[in-house]
C-alpha cells in the first residue's frame, strides 16, 4: 500500500526515551509527505517505540479482535539499543516490521518509516547483517535450547536429565551437539557464544522483564548527527 500517493503518511512517536522520541520528532517534521501526530488523535500509519513498547504494542496488535472496516493494521518500528539475534528473532516474530538501532544515521530512520509505510520491511544494515549470518548456522532444536538454559544455570548432566525427565545420556548426546553447532570447545564457551548470540532465555531479559532502552550512553546527536551527504 502507498500511503503517501493520496495523504501524508501518520506516524505516531512513542519512545520511552525522551532523546530517542524528541531526535525522531525533529528529523521526520521536516520530511515532505510524513505527518507525526501525538498517539492519542486517532489510527497512525507507522508506531515508532522503543523494544518493550513495541512487542507490546504488536501483541495487543496480534490479540485484538476484528472489526468490519478496520483500516490497515499500524506498521511497527522499534529503535533500540538491543541487537542480539534473539531479541530481533523475537520482535519480528511477535509482529515488528522495522527495526533499528540507535546509532543509525537520521537518513535511516526516514528510510524506515517510507518503507513501513509502504507496506515493506525495514532491518538496519548492523541488524540485516547479523541475521544473514544466523541462516548461514545450524539452528539448536528447541530441547537442545533446553540444555543450554539449564548448562547456563551451571547445572551437570545428571541435575540437567532430572530437570527434564530425561536420560544422562541423552543429556550427553544434546551437549555434544550444541558445542558442534556453536564451534564450542566447552560446555563454557558455548553458554558464551549462545549468551553473545542471545539465544538463551535466561541470558536475555524476557518481554515481561526486558530493561527499557534506558541507562546505557548514546550520543546526544543520533538523530539529529548532520548527513555526510548534506555537506
Amino acid at each position: 500500500m502507498d500511503t503517501t500517493a493520496s495523504r501524508p503518511l501518520i506516524v505516531h512517536i512513542e519512545h520511552a526515551e525522551p532523546l530517542i522520541a524528541a531526535g525522531a520528532l525533529h528529523a521526520l517534521q521536516a520530511q515532505p509527505g510524513i505527518d507525526v501526530r501525538p498517539a492519542d488523535t486517532g489510527p497512525a500509519d507507522v508506531v515508532i517505540a522503543d523494544y518493550r513498547s513495541g512487542l507490546r504494542l504488536a501483541t495487543e496488535a496480534r490479540t485484538r479482535p476484528p472489526r468490519p472496516g478496520r483500516p490497515a493494521p499500524t506498521r511497527l518500528m522499534v529503535v533500540t539499543v538491543h541487537d542480539r539475534e534473539h531479541e530481533v528473532r523475537q520482535a519480528l516474530e511477535s509482529g515488528v516490521h522495522g527495526y533499528l538501532l540507535t546509532s543509525c544515521h537520521t537518513e535511516e530512520l526516514v528510510r524506515c518509516v517510507r518503507a513501513l509505510g509502504n507496506g515493506a520491511r525495514y532491518l538496519c544494515m548492523t541488524v540485516a547483517q547479523r541475521m544473514a549470518d544466523s541462516l548461514t548456522r545450524e539452528s539448536l532444536t528447541s530441547r537442545e535450547v533446553d540444555v543450554l538454559r539449564l548448562l547456563a544455570r551451571g547445572q551437570c548432566n545428571k541435575a540437567i536429565a532430572t530437570d527434564l525427565d530425561i536420560a544422562v545420556g541423552t543429556v550427553k548426546a544434546h551437549v555434544k551437539a550444541i558445542m558442534g553447532k556453536l564451534d564450542a570447545r566447552s560446555r563454557t564457551h558455548a553458554v558464551t557464544v549462545a549468551a553473545g548470540r542471545g539465544l538463551v532465555d535466561d541470558t536475555v531479559p524476557h518481554e515481561s522483564r526486558l530493561p527499557e532502552d534506558t541507562g546505557r550512553p548514546f550520543a546526544a546527536s543520533v538523530f539529529t548527527q548532520p548527513s555526510p551527504l548534506a555537506s
